[in-house]
């Protein structure tokens, strides 16, 4: 049944979504970063603030990537009711952009503050955002791989130690460069036989394909994060494609921006392009949404207006993250039809479909 016609911004904004790669602290607000340093007396100026954040780059004439902006938020942050507050308003804003469902990763070994009382008050701000807005969170503790590889073994050791249901599975982020996922073996095997998913960062900074063959055919891992090199190896990349592994692949990701600096380059050659016209298993995610100035909105019309996806490969990816996400399969089956059906709703109420070039046009199906 048709009901009042919607542009296609608001189409962005409405559709569901589930965001399975999403940085807990790349959530933070400003006011909030600057909340918390008043909160402790720690001296920060806003222009020194906005040095983290993408989107005053231009303002600050400075230049602090994802991983400082983290880094200095764990130490920021010095209260279990810190990491609430965040929750909170990542759960708000998420809402508005017609996201249902979020798998977010934090660094455990990165806070002062214990496993376990973070994770009990991740946990009840979870519970505080799902009847406030219906969305629903889990959490992915993740190793911090410029650390020591026991310092991962020992962040297992205490989610086996105070487990919660809310806490789903292990990733791994940050630099690679001299921490390929091998290194963190006994960490990873350690999760997965206490029954924990896992997923990694891999091949994110244009680092060689063998990074992604080996979280697969090594570790094990259940998603990739990133993975973008894969389609350097073109028989991997059918076999990956074939076999449906999942990628969660970032629109934003800074360093095909700097790639790229020309927009029309950055577009037509954006590997998420390549990947999709091989049949791989791809979800648009939003990695760092304040810091990186994103949204899930925007992240999809990106994936439209930037990238050249059609509407129907927009839906093809909302199917793939509800599939690749780790809920209950009764669940997912749960979502598969009711968000399917209220894509379709929205769809037929918009005012005008996008208007893309037959060289840019991509009708992603799997």
């Amino acid at each position: 049944m048709k009901s009042a016609p919607i542009t296609l911004k608001e189409f962005y904004h409405r559709f569901p979504k589930a965001d399975l790669h999403y940085h807990l602290l790349g959530g933070v607000r400003l006011e909030t970063m600057l909340w918390f340093a008043n909160k402790y007396g720690i001296a920060l100026s806003e222009l020194e603030a906005k040095a983290y954040y993408r989107a005053y780059q231009a303002e600050t004439g400075i230049v602090k990537g994802g991983i400082e902006a983290l880094s200095f938020l764990y130490q920021l942050m010095r209260e279990p009711s810190d990491y609430a507050k965040v929750l909170l308003e990542v759960a708000e804003d998420a809402h508005a952009c017609g996201v249902k469902y979020i798998e977010t990763f934090w660094n455990p070994s990165d806070t002062p503050l214990s496993y376990a009382e973070v994770t009990y008050a991740l946990a009840d701000a979870i519970d505080s955002a799902y009847q406030s807005t219906g969305i629903v969170i889990r959490l992915i503790p993740s190793i911090n791989r410029e650390k020591p590889p026991e310092e991962a073994v020992v962040m297992v050791e205490d989610m086996i130690a105070a487990p919660h249901p809310y806490v789903l599975g292990i990733g791994i982020d940050y630099k690679e460069h001299d921490a390929p996922v091998e290194k963190f073996w006994k960490a990873y095997r350690l999760a997965q036989q206490h029954g924990y998913k896992l997923t990694a960062h891999c091949s994110e900074f244009g680092l060689h394909w063998r990074n992604v063959e080996t979280g697969i055919e090594l570790i094990g891992v259940d998603r990739i994060d990133h993975g973008y090199t894969i389609i350097d190896n073109p028989a991997l990349t059918k076999e990956y494609a074939e076999k449906g592994i999942p990628f969660t692949v970032i629109p934003s990701n800074t360093y095909y921006f700097k790639q790229w600096p020309r927009y029309q380059d950055w577009c037509q050659h954006h590997p998420i392009r390549a990947m999709a016209k091989a049949g791989m298993n791809i979800i648009p995610c939003t990695d760092d949404w304040h810091i990186h100035n994103t949204d899930s909105a925007n992240c999809y019309r990106v994936m439209v207006e930037d990238f050249g996806f059609d509407l129907g490969s927009l839906k093809q990816m909302m199917i793939n993250s509800i599939e690749a996400c780790w809920m209950p399969d009764k669940t997912k089956q749960q979502w598969l039809a009711e968000w399917s059906d209220e894509f379709d709703l929205l769809r037929s109420n918009l005012t005008a479909e996008p208007s893309i070039s037959p060289e840019m046009k991509i009708c992603y199906r799997r």
